[in-house]
């Protein structure tokens, strides 16, 4: 059996950058609903309307600043990374677990021709 390698390796928690590009479209589209009810009433646009359009406009602005919020706490996760001494215990790959061939059902007899 060979020895086991040891190496460092930095450790750090990343941020899931599209967790937080849907949570920032999310309260862009919150905000738009939001500021459409708070706003009085337009008689030459209907409220669904004005809504969609704002929609349009705020959730890919949050979307933006989710993932400027994103790549912020990424650097910040970069500082704050640990140097850990990590060993490798097995020299060879991992093989994947092969699925067995299914199983025929029932062994197929051909039928005879009773059209004739």
């Amino acid at each position: 059996m060979s020895e086991p390698q040891r190496r460092q390796v930095r450790v750090r928690r990343s941020p899931k950058i599209g967790v937080f590009l849907l949570l920032g479209a999310a309260l862009g589209a919150i905000a738009a609903i939001v500021a459409v009810n708070a706003t009085p009433a337009d008689a030459t646009m209907p409220k669904a309307q004005a809504i969609g359009f704002l929609i349009l406009i705020l959730a890919p602005l949050g979307a933006l600043l989710g993932g400027v919020v994103a790549l912020v706490l990424d650097r910040v996760s970069e500082r704050r990374a640990r140097v850990v001494d990590a060993e490798r215990t097995g020299s060879e790959r991992p093989q994947e677990a092969q699925e067995p061939a299914p199983e025929p059902d029932a062994v197929h007899q051909p039928t005879e021709d009773r059209s004739s």
